[in-house]
């Protein structure tokens, strides 16, 4: 059995599904699955990493998705010790990127260390690091619908972006298949695009034209915190994280081609698939 942390997340969405029709048992954790959306062919718990008891939510697990909230080392270290004593097999972490690169940022610091821990836990393992998603680009819904416009940082360099259901994908041939132990996977899409050519082929989406608007930090962040919500605490550690990240964002890996045995997914397809999305609410 397959026990998937972060199920409802943007790669937990897709993930569970996709081991469900590979054949695997799967067990999903929610905080709340009266509100979760999940696959109704998993079982699906009740729990949370910081209170619930991690023995009984591993018990008959042979292999885990690690993923936590908040990206913690601490608590992805825990469930690497419990999942040791529990008999689990292999453990598959969801990383970044920027463990590769040797960011500084706090995002990946506790990244590296929910690596270590994972490899020194007992159980085999596997490391997937991916890039920046294409989701995140679900951030211009609001000034697309009200004014066709997209504000992006100044400082954005061009992306490498890896759509959600590739991670998945690969991370379901990691949960699924044999001869991963021990691996290290960088993710990424196969082009790295601007942010004004990303808004280009968002346009041709959805079939009006887009503004790019170019912003100065300060001036992101402070759009930034006004939409999202997010305390500014949290919007500098991502901004610190872009930083870090930006001399490598443009770097694209061969892996999901070499692993799927085709391309990977275009944002020109995700642009189109999730197109209703950026239109006015009627």
């Amino acid at each position: 059995m397959i026990f998937v942390l972060g199920a409802t997340g943007k790669v937990g969405r897709h993930l569970v599904p996709a081991l469900l029709d590979a054949g695997a048992t799967v067990r999903a954790l929610t905080r709340d699955p009266a509100k979760a959306r999940i696959d109704p062919r998993a079982e699906v718990v009740r729990g949370d990493l910081g209170t619930s008891d991690l023995a009984a939510l591993l018990d008959g697990a042979d292999r885990v998705f690690v993923l936590t909230q908040g990206h913690s080392a601490d608590r992805e270290a825990a469930v690497a010790r419990a999942a040791a004593r529990a008999g689990v097999a292999h453990l598959v972490k969801l990383s970044t990127t920027g463990v590769h690169f040797g960011q500084n940022d706090a995002v990946t610091r506790a990244h590296a260390e929910a690596e270590q821990a994972i490899r020194a836990a007992g159980p085999m393992w596997t490391i997937l690091r991916p890039g920046a998603f294409m989701d995140n680009r679900f951030a211009w819904i609001g000034s697309v619908r009200e004014g066709n416009t997209v504000y992006v940082p100044e400082t954005d360099p061009p992306s490498a972006l890896i759509h959600v259901r590739d991670v998945a994908e690969v991370a379901t041939l990691v949960l699924t298949t044999s001869g991963h132990e021990g691996a290290t996977y960088e993710l990424t899409g196969g082009e790295a695009l601007t942010a004004e050519q990303q808004v280009t082929i968002l346009s041709e989406a959805i079939g009006r034209p887009l503004k790019c608007v170019e912003e100065p930090e300060r001036a992101a962040k402070d759009r930034m915190i006004r939409v999202s919500g997010w305390p500014a605490k949290a919007v500098d550690g991502l901004f610190a994280l872009k930083r870090e990240s930006a001399p490598h964002e443009h770097v694209v890996f061969d892996t999901v081609e070499r692993l799927l045995g085709r391309p990977p997914l275009t944002f020109a397809a995700w642009a189109r698939e999730n197109a209703s999305a950026f239109c006015p609410r009627e």
